[in-house]
């Protein structure tokens, strides 16, 4: 028993923090994955433990489907001994990384584990934090062909109290990091730049760059990696694109944010891959002035959306051409149809802030749930009620 609470099962994994238990807790009755920090007297105790704090403090503050749940933090004396603990959900299924042990994936699975990743990183960083360490062991492919993004231990946050970065120590996985973080910069654009890596290794089966030590560290500096398409012919040229993007030296050069990549890589599904099967409806987007007021102190406000589709009457006649003496749609083959929501601004929004509305996008196809919508703030002048 862990703290009096919690019953170690067996160990599920390993590391240089520790061990990682699937257990059980009797309080709720639910199994859980427990990681625990053993202290070893070590110089670097208390930046382990600092580290273990960070991670419950950052991923418990995110609520998301791919982004692992944080139940509980704590530290417990046994045999003696001090043990920092982290309990988080028991995740059914592999870390791509044992996944990826098979050989490359099918183009299908990887586009959607991508996508997973890439919607989990834009929750993390409209909060302000970047990861840092996306790598195949710290995403969890569950049984559901979902994917999860754990281990936020050394995240970086716009929070100056939960930065625990120490000058002159490499912070991530040399393999996975992006160029600009050799320099000690990071920001969310590195995170796509990890994903790229990861996303060039789930389709040819390996890294990027195969070297290790500094020369690992010249080639994302300064080389690029071979040509998916020589490794994999059957690569859609717009997935090759993308991660030639997102594999770019400069940040600049990267896509804008998460949210763009997992866009791109949904429609690459649904292009290539999605045919009958439930398909999640597109995302779309809206812009709404607002007043300064609003911008400050936040407002629930109404906004109107306008949907199009094929006219009924027409499409109901055996002429496949537009009727253009059509009463419902005047010639045009298209009706349009207004429906309100209510949104709520929070305060302190900004111009060019998005807000997401989940569910509110365009429907789904066979059955898939509907797209979000993504609302773009403009402000209106200053002299605007």
């Amino acid at each position: 028993m862990l703290d009096g609470r919690y019953r170690l099962i067996r160990p599920i994994g390993a590391g240089g923090f520790g061990q990682v238990w699937k257990a059980h807790d009797p309080k709720v009755d639910r199994l859980v994955a427990v990681k625990v920090l053993s202290e070893d007297g070590g110089t670097n105790s208390d930046r382990q433990v600092a580290r273990f704090a960070r991670e419950a403090a950052v991923a418990g503050g995110l609520s998301h489907p791919h982004i692992v749940t944080v139940h509980d933090f704590g530290s417990a004396k046994h045999d003696g001994r001090l043990y920092a603990y982290l309990v988080m959900e028991l995740l059914r299924g592999e870390p791509l990384s044992v996944l990826l042990k098979g050989g490359r994936l099918p183009l299908p699975e990887l586009v959607r584990t991508a996508a997973c990743v890439a919607d989990a990183l834009g929750t993390a960083h409209e909060a302000g934090l970047t990861h840092r360490d996306i790598k195949p062991s710290n995403i969890v492919v569950r049984s559901s062909g979902k994917a999860t993004v754990v281990d936020f231990g050394i995240t970086k946050s716009n929070d100056a109290r939960h930065d625990i970065t120490t000058t002159g120590v490499l912070i991530g996985t040399p393999a996975y990091m992006a160029p600009e973080c050799f320099n000690g910069a990071f920001d969310h654009r590195s995170d796509l730049y990890s994903l790229g890596c990861v996303l060039y290794e789930m389709i040819t089966g390996q890294p990027p760059f195969p070297g290790t030590s500094w020369h690992l560290i010249n080639q994302h500096l300064n080389e690029q990696p071979a040509p998916l398409l020589k490794l994999r012919l059957a690569t859609p040229p717009e997935l090759v694109a993308l991660v030639a993007r997102l594999l770019a030296k400069n940040p600049d050069d990267r896509p804008a944010d998460a949210f763009e990549v997992m866009l791109a890589l949904r429609e690459i599904d649904r292009r290539y891959f999605d045919e009958d099967l439930p398909t999640r409806g597109p995302d779309r987007y809206v812009r709404s002035a607002v007043s300064p007021r609003i911008t400050a102190f936040g407002a629930v406000t109404k906004l109107l959306l306008t949907d199009r589709s094929p006219c009924p009457d027409c499409a109901s006649t055996a002429d496949a051409d537009v009727a253009p003496d059509c009463e419902s749609c005047r010639g045009t083959g298209e009706v349009s149809a207004e429906t309100a929501h209510r949104i709520r601004i929070p305060p302190g929004v900004r111009p060019g802030q998005r807000l997401r509305l989940r569910g509110l996008g365009w429907p789904g196809r066979n059955g898939g749930e509907p797209g979000d919508l993504f609302v773009v703030v403009r402000v209106e002048g200053a002299n605007t009620d």
